[in-house]
């Protein structure tokens, strides 16, 4: 509004300029004798010539004046009136994103007890050895498609509660949360023979500890199922006083990525290279780090290793989220 009115401003101004000028043949000859003026015209006009210009000074800069200011007022109204659609409009989005989060959430919710019952109808007949041979691997199909929707729902879960802000902030130590999260793949890790480095230094932290778990669960899960045989997993905690946030380093050996890759991987769904080990990943494990990061007020970062692999970064405050 202020551009375009300011560039309509200087058109007309040199527009009226020129009409004037155009028009100064019209009244400059018609005497020769002094002429009177009215307040508005310097005193010091002595001829029509003078008279003339003087009273073409005079316009312009009423008008310019009177122009400036009808345009400061009407861009001040635009601002107004914009700002208040602006933001109904962002009302109507954060509602439309709000309904869809608790759809998430409630959906997934309602199909935990479906899955949960349908896996123990397959694990207890399994145990059991009451399933004919021919029908075992059939079986056990079924059973690992069940535990992969099962995490699939988990990690909706994780990123609806992440991405909705509703946080229940407690106490809690990020390298503590890693030896839980590498105990849960510890099998996975010696199928590839990996060796894992650990250097856990305090890193305290204010947050809601099962999103924050779930955080570093999928980090360390994501580190060993995309890496290599006999590769590596490398996993830091530190404080940062002078800053007051945490950081928690996960890098892993692995595919050669590029940055471009690496940075579509926090986008929902969206998956890397083919896993080497465990199920096939539904893509949601980044973005859940991502949106559970972010609803604590942190930042995370993916950067390629040389020679393949990854390396990810999460900052987070060690002040509670609701400071």
């Amino acid at each position: 509004m202020l551009l375009t009115g300011g560039v309509l401003l200087t058109l007309n101004w040199f527009s009226v300029r020129q009409v004037i000028g155009s028009r100064a043949g019209i009244l400059v000859p018609l005497q020769d004798t002094a002429i009177t003026v009215t307040a508005s015209v310097p005193a010091t006009a002595s001829t029509p010539s003078h008279a003339f210009d003087s009273f073409e000074t005079a316009v312009l800069g009423d008008l310019l004046l009177r122009s400036g200011i009808a345009l400061v007022l009407l861009t001040a109204c635009a601002a107004l009136v914009g700002r208040r659609l602006a933001g109904r409009s962002i009302d109507r989005l954060e509602k439309a994103y709000a309904a869809q989060r608790v759809f998430t959430a409630q959906a997934s919710h309602e199909l935990r007890t479906p899955l949960t019952l349908q896996r123990t109808a397959l694990e207890v007949p399994l145990a059991q050895g009451r399933v004919p041979v021919d029908l075992e691997p059939a079986l056990h199909q079924a059973l690992a498609a069940t535990t992969r929707s099962e995490e699939l729902i988990a990690s909706l879960l994780a990123l609806a509660k992440g991405e909705s802000g509703t946080l229940h902030p407690t106490r809690t130590d990020l390298g503590r949360l890693v030896a839980s999260a590498l105990t849960d793949v510890g099998q996975e890790v010696e199928a590839l023979s990996l060796t894992i480095r650990t250097e856990l230094d305090p890193a305290p932290v204010e947050g809601d500890v099962p999103l924050l778990a779930q955080l570093v669960s999928n980090l360390v899960t994501n580190a060993v199922r995309h890496n290599v045989q006999y590769g590596e997993v490398h996993v830091a905690s530190r404080h940062d006083r002078a800053d007051g946030r945490s950081q928690l380093i996960v890098s892993n050996t692995g595919p050669v990525l590029d940055d471009a890759t690496a940075a579509d991987l926090f986008v929902p769904f969206r998956r890397g290279a083919p896993r080497t080990s465990g199920p096939r990943g539904s893509g949601l494990g980044l973005s859940v780090v991502k949106a559970v990061a972010e609803a604590h007020r942190g930042t995370v970062e993916a950067r390629c290793r040389t020679g393949g692999g990854l390396q990810i970064r999460v900052h987070l405050p060690d002040r509670p989220v609701s400071a």
